[in-house]
């Protein structure tokens, strides 16, 4: 038995801390516990896991530095998560989302709807051109030659669209067909491609600008008709029609 008054002369041969770079009393342990299980007894130790008495050592916790061991986790603090927060979040992106892309497609139908206004517009201020003046030259850059193509792609361009101008409307069928923009529902703003061949041969003769779609019927403005530009509507059945192309 260890006799308490000779602990002091056994602690240095204990072989429990017989490792001589561990210091038996040592000032810190992990900082977790934030606790010395060892601290001074008697002259410079204290050891709170074993019971010391005048006879010895009469018991031991291996246990009692720990605290209560019934629950290891009550030494860690887990983060507090407010599900109640992580749902208003979502809920308030979701609806940044929506308010955003709705915002969008305003802009993206206020946009077209803008350019349809002004391509028509564009075109009704250039009615009565004609080739009896020499004033149809405009469109062509003073060139001589047939100008349906040239005046509804100088318009489109002069009002903001993205086509590029073209002078025959072989060009602007190929160019709707590439770029995705070619269909067979008319609006207002597109160009109406009409069937037969042009010089080229290919299967379209004649452009124009769509101005309404009503009862039925497609309004345009279109140059070189009848060696003028000028207002004219045919039957949305009609079998000249080959069909539309988006410049916007």
């Amino acid at each position: 038995m260890i006799q308490w008054g000779n602990i002091q002369a056994y602690i240095p041969q204990t072989t429990f801390f017989s490792m001589p770079q561990i210091p038996f009393a040592p000032t810190m342990m992990p900082s977790i516990f934030q606790y010395n299980p060892f601290g001074s007894l008697t002259s410079g130790y204290n050891m709170p896991i074993f019971t010391p008495t005048p006879q010895g050592i009469s018991s031991f916790n291996p246990f009692g530095w720990i605290g209560n061991f019934s629950n290891p986790f009550s030494y860690f603090s887990l983060p507090t998560v407010n599900t109640s927060n992580i749902w208003n979040n979502i809920k308030t992106t979701a609806g940044n989302i929506y308010n955003s892309a709705k915002e969008t497609v305003s802009q993206v139908v206020t946009s077209v709807g803008n350019f349809a206004s002004r391509i028509i517009n564009g075109a009704r201020k250039y009615l009565g051109y004609n080739e009896n003046d020499g004033s149809y030259k405009k469109f062509t850059d003073g060139r001589v030659q047939a100008w349906c193509a040239d005046f509804a792609t100088y318009v489109a361009k002069e009002c903001g669209g993205i086509i590029p101008r073209f002078s025959s409307v072989s060009q602007i069928w190929d160019w709707g067909k590439k770029n995705g923009r070619f269909s067979t529902s008319a609006k207002a703003g597109d160009l109406i491609i009409f069937k037969g061949k042009d010089k080229n041969g290919k299967q379209v003769s004649h452009t124009g600008i769509v101005t309404k779609v009503e009862n039925g019927k497609v309004y345009t403005i279109e140059g070189n008709t009848s060696n003028k530009v000028a207002e004219r509507s045919y039957s949305l059945n009609d079998s000249r029609i080959t069909g539309y192309v988006t410049v916007a």
